[in-house]
């Protein structure tokens, strides 16, 4: 009974380290924007809001796929965020807001596709308002990332 439980537990993790990588290879272009997301949960006892921000191009010059991934709660709430981007070489800027429920695990991604932010250097400004049992400021992270 024992060697059996043992010999499915190394099945199902060999099974999860195999799932994890073909997540990772999926995205081959994603870009990281920051991790530096981070904040108070609205629940107060429960994780700590953790984000960050990847863009993601498939072939499509001028513009790119930009996820927020969200972080976890044990007890569930709602976020919105909002992605304000600035190319730098040619000025043209934007807004988008979205929303998704965080709940266990890592389940708030939202996702924002073929954002029109040209070529070049762009500016990526993200404030992600969380609401839950108590109102907390909003997060707010930023970065730069150079799109084809």
């Amino acid at each position: 009974m024992m060697a059996t439980r043992v010999a499915v537990g190394a099945v199902v993790v060999a099974g999860l380290g195999l799932a994890g990588a073909g997540v990772a290879a999926a995205d081959p272009s994603g870009k990281l924007v920051t991790n530096g997301c981070q904040g108070s949960s609205p629940n107060i006892i429960d994780m700590p809001y953790s984000g960050q921000v990847i863009a993601s191009q498939y072939n499509q010059a001028g513009s790119a796929d930009i996820s927020v991934y969200g972080g976890s709660s044990i007890f569930g709430y709602d976020t919105r965020p909002t992605l304000t981007w600035t190319n730098l070489n040619t000025g043209a800027s934007g807004s988008v807001t979205g929303y998704a429920r965080v709940g266990m695990p890592y389940t708030a991604n939202v996702n924002f596709p073929r954002v029109p932010t040209g070529s070049g250097p762009v500016r990526i400004d993200v404030s992600v308002a969380n609401s839950g049992f108590f109102p907390v400021p909003a997060v707010t992270c930023s970065g730069v990332v150079d799109l084809d």
